[in-house]
């Protein structure tokens, strides 16, 4: 297949670029694409709050999770190394960045359990990251 260049709208071989005088725009180009590229710091996420408030058994739970520090958006959350409580389920918000857990919590006990996201990859890779929670239901 070989290497190929864009050239106004078609693409062309280095070769040919070179023949019809295109190679010091390439050259600019690259120069130019190359002074914009900053490597990839992968900072870590940021899961908040730090804790998750207590529920009562047979009453109505909510608590929003939200995720901070991502050059992408949140693409997914699972449950982790641990159970929910019993009646709560965990979900995306979609485009908040935003892990709500919700429900009616039908068992009493202390749940410890993490919360597994990943970012969708554009021009850098996907984020990862994990918390671990707790949530005592009396």
């Amino acid at each position: 297949m070989g290497v190929r260049i864009a050239v106004g709208s078609s693409w062309e071989s280095p070769i040919r670029v070179a023949q019809i005088g295109f190679l010091p725009i390439v050259a600019i180009s690259l120069l130019m694409t190359l002074s914009c590229w900053q490597p990839s710091v992968d900072t870590a996420l940021v899961f908040s709050p730090d804790t998750l408030p207590s529920a009562q058994l047979g009453v109505a739970y909510s608590s929003d999770i939200q995720v901070t520090q991502n050059r992408t958006p949140v693409g997914g959350v699972q449950v982790a190394d641990g159970t929910l409580p019993t009646g709560l389920v965990c979900e995306l918000v979609e485009t908040k960045d935003i892990i709500r857990i919700s429900g009616t919590p039908i068992e009493a006990g202390t749940y410890t359990f993490s919360l597994s996201v990943w970012c969708y990859g554009t021009n850098v890779n996907g984020q990862t990251g994990s918390k671990r929670y707790s949530i005592t239901v009396q």
